[in-house]
């Protein structure tokens, strides 16, 4: 009678350890595939495809390729049947961990993963979920974006004379082309182009001192059109039609930017009830991709740490409620919104769950006021 392979399968939380004990004759029949497969792929002179001896092959391409092809073929074909069998959901790729190899004799291998929570998401939440504040739009913030529409809007004519205060400058880095608007306040590129004219190079040191060079390619009077103008350019009939519709503009961002919040507030509520967190060999790979964005510095490790765990926290709560309430997006539903925004997919994927999830959260959820009305 065959001996069957040995699988232990240990659970703590949400993380998971799968030890495999592979018996001979499994440890056999992966030779045999390894070597077909190398046999096939591997070309020997003298012989046909696939009429290596392994011998052979293994002299000309070395024993412990061939030994790792044997360990892939056996890590990939149980560790999915110990997945499958027990029913675990896996989160994370699997680390894995040979423990001891004697072709032909044993192999023994544990992997490591996390896996997603074993949590059921009820129709009705019992949440905390303050309201966030009603928006309202500032005359300081109505002002400051008309004054951008008007710069939006100036009449840029070339000059031949030096770069004076309020001038546009052009200037060319590298490959690469840039404007500033000349200032008086010393200090900055901006009062560095002072003076300067078309075809000057500009030797710039930065706070690293550093040297960079830059040539000055055109200097522009910039010339604001009166406000009628300015409206005529945006396509208004007049500057209070597009004061009306600059107002209405900033209303609707500040609007998205309060439901994305409320969105946020609703993901981190509801896992704070069902005590859901990122398991620790997951965080652990985030915090590592994300610290290597900073440069490595491990100073920032407490802030990186406690920043991908809210991100990812989100991330797996997400899921969950789109998975059990059936919110996932299609893919030909992706696929056109990618299209229509000029997006990626995955991105567009992601933003998509969040959303939905998030809107179902506060959909069911039982606010702050309403418990207060009881």
């Amino acid at each position: 009678m065959a001996e069957k392979a040995r699988v232990d399968v240990k659970r703590e939380r949400d993380e998971v350890t799968v030890t495999v004990e592979i018996p001979r004759e499994e440890l056999a029949r992966a030779e045999d595939e390894a070597y077909r497969r190398m046999a096939g792929e591997f070309r020997v002179p003298g012989f046909r495809p696939g009429k290596v001896p392994k011998a052979v092959l293994l002299s000309r391409y070395g024993e412990d390729l061939f030994d790792d092809e044997v360990k892939e073929i056996l890590v990939e074909r149980w560790l999915s049947r110990a997945i499958e069998e027990h029913g675990l959901k896996p989160l994370s790729s699997p680390k894995v961990e040979v423990l001891s190899f004697r072709r032909g004799e044993e192999f023994r291998f544990k992997a490591t993963f996390a896996v997603w929570p074993e949590v059921e998401i009820p129709d009705e939440l019992d949440l905390e979920i303050p309201e966030a504040p009603s928006i309202e739009v500032s005359d300081e913030e109505l002002s400051q974006t008309l004054e951008d529409l008007k710069r939006r809007a100036a009449i840029l004519e070339p000059k031949d004379g030096p770069a004076e205060v309020g001038d546009l400058v052009r200037f060319r880095h590298r490959d690469d082309l840039y404007e500033v608007e000349v200032t008086a306040e010393e200090g900055g590129l901006p009062h560095d182009l002072l003076g300067k004219r078309p075809g000057d190079t500009v030797l710039l040191e930065d706070e690293k001192g550093r040297k960079l060079a830059i040539e000055v390619t055109q200097v522009y009077k910039v010339t604001i059109p009166a406000e009628d103008e300015v409206a005529a350019h945006y396509g208004e009939e007049s500057w209070e039609g597009l004061k009306e519709r600059a107002r209405t503009e900033i209303q609707r961002q500040k609007e998205a930017e309060r439901r994305s919040r409320m969105r946020l507030a609703a993901l981190d509520a509801l896992a704070e009830k069902l005590g859901i967190e990122v398991p620790p060999s997951l965080l652990e790979e985030e915090v590592r991709i994300e610290l290597a964005r900073y440069g490595g510095k491990e100073e920032l490790r407490g802030e990186v740490e406690e920043m991908v765990r809210r991100r990812m926290r989100r991330w797996i709560v997400s899921r969950l409620v789109a998975s059990q309430k059936g919110l996932y997006p299609s893919d030909e539903e992706v696929r056109e919104l990618a299209r229509s925004l000029e997006a990626e997919e995955d991105l567009i994927r992601s933003r998509l769950i969040l959303e939905r999830a998030a809107d179902w959260i506060l959909e069911h959820a039982k606010r702050a006021e309403e418990k207060e009305g009881k």
